[in-house]
């Protein structure tokens, strides 16, 4: 399969679970997909993005090699698709030590910026909050961001999002982060 090509066709959810298909059963074309998250056509970085959450919904680990890479892409000049479908995969998917902080510092930055996405920030959220429940301390951080978010009821989907990420936030070790 020409993946390039195929990520250049149309932003549909067919093409993304054809090409998903194909890159869980061979394994080794993942690398493309992550490569082609930085491509200097949007459309194929678009799709491509797209193409990493469908992995991760079929195989939580099949980017585990790729994490730190896909980490590191967050702080690139990249279309908000790759970014979007980056902390969606972190949302599952195994974070790794060394990139932790790299993941938070971004959410962090994404929760106080007035043009972070709604996605990105709902997605984010989650993503921090698993950072959280290893360092507890850092829900002192987060916890006021979201709550802010909430308040402002910019979308359902958020409000929602940051209740429920507030909740189990709130229920990690008090006396470790004070």
């Amino acid at each position: 399969m020409d993946l390039k090509q195929h990520l250049r066709g149309r932003n549909l959810k067919w093409n993304w679970d054809e090409i998903a298909g194909y890159c869980i059963k061979h394994p080794e074309t993942v690398r493309e997909i992550v490569d082609h998250c930085s491509d200097e056509e949007v459309i194929i970085q678009q799709n491509a993005g797209a193409v990493l959450g469908k992995l991760i919904d079929l195989n939580k680990h099949i980017i585990d090699p790729y994490a730190d890479e896909l980490i590191n892409l967050l702080k690139v000049d990249l279309h908000d698709a790759v970014k979007r479908a980056i902390l969606r995969v972190f949302q599952e998917a195994d974070i790794p030590e060394e990139t932790e902080g790299d993941l938070f510092e971004f959410v962090i930055n994404a929760l106080r910026s007035a043009e972070s996405s709604i996605a990105i920030k709902a997605f984010g959220m989650t993503a921090a909050r698993r950072v959280c429940e290893k360092y507890p301390e850092l829900s002192n951080e987060l916890i006021p961001l979201i709550e802010i978010l909430v308040e402002q009821r910019a979308s359902t989907g958020l409000v929602n999002r940051g209740e429920k990420e507030l909740k189990k936030l709130n229920k990690l070790d008090s006396s470790t982060y004070q």
